[in-house]
């Protein structure tokens, strides 16, 4: 009788640390899961961030022709959540090339608008290859 009595209590200890393991596993897959949306909401605030300023300065259209003339962009100001952490300023990139002729209704106009990009770098803020373009990216 004993050796069945202490045989239940072996099997009862290993039944309970197989639930701690289980537990264990988890509780780690659930902190890495809740760890890995953090860093993703933390890429698309910041990508936010920089869409809207530069959506912002498409607005101007004397800014644009400047900035295809030669003149630096203003930079992209990237505040982080944590006020501790200074704020990041990222240098913008102009690309322009002209359209081509553009034809409405029939009506040739020689001299269209340009295509403007406007292109910031950070792989350290917006994750993935760093890079945001916003503008007529890949337009016809």
């Amino acid at each position: 009788m004993s050796s069945s009595t202490s045989r239940q209590r072996g099997d009862a200890l290993l039944e309970a640390l197989v639930g701690v393991v289980l537990v264990a596993i988890i509780g780690m897959g659930s902190a890495y899961t809740a760890s890995r949306i953090a860093v993703s909401h933390k890429f698309a605030r910041t990508q936010a961030m920089a869409v809207s300023q530069l959506r912002q300065m498409l607005q101007s259209p004397s800014d644009i022709a400047a900035w295809c003339s030669g003149t630096a962009p203003p930079a992209v100001r990237i505040r982080p959540a944590d006020t501790a952490i200074a704020p990041t300023d990222l240098s913008v990139t102009v690309t322009c090339s002209a359209a081509g002729t553009l034809t409405i209704g029939g009506r040739s106009i020689a001299t269209p608008p340009q295509r403007v990009t406007l292109t910031v770098s950070s792989s350290a803020l917006f994750g993935g290859n760093g890079t945001i373009a916003v503008g007529n990216v890949g337009g016809s």
